[in-house]
């Protein structure tokens, strides 16, 4: 069985994420909605732009699921799908971040900022994070 570092990287990611009740994407993928449907000249392709972001929620919601069922098909021949299903994952999971960051700096400044490092330097969902996209990095 090859690959077996990261399948074993992306374990215990999703299920640090799992243990976090980690599902910050959705609220990306919600902003992302809201953004594509307030530009009128795609109202012909709505349809499958609404199609495209359901099956993105789906995945972001899955959260853990969606990285450890990732990291095996990084064990078998599926080794695209997997890294994709754990890009997408993991990736919306990296852009909230960086938007919440964002927000807390516009906020409440860089002492804000300060504060919400620390919490996240503390919690199980930024290891998890940090283990898939390593895992995701070095799979062959």
């Amino acid at each position: 069985m090859r690959n077996q570092t990261p399948f074993a990287l992306c374990l215990i990611g999703g299920l640090f994420l799992i243990g976090a009740n980690y599902t910050s994407g959705i609220g990306t993928i919600a902003l992302i909605y809201v953004l594509v449907h307030s530009i009128a000249a795609l109202a012909p392709v709505y349809l499958i732009i609404d199609i495209l972001l359901f099956i993105l929620v789906i995945i972001a919601w899955s959260g853990g699921i969606a990285i450890i069922l990732g990291g095996f098909l990084l064990t078998t021949s599926q080794i695209r799908l997997g890294k994709l299903i754990i890009g997408i994952a993991a990736g919306f999971g990296l852009i909230s971040f960086i938007l919440i960051l964002i927000w807390v700096v516009i906020t409440f400044g860089w002492a804000g900022l300060l504060v919400l490092t620390w919490l996240v330097l503390n919690t199980a969902w930024a290891l998890g994070l940090v283990l898939t996209i390593i895992a995701r990095r070095i799979a062959k």
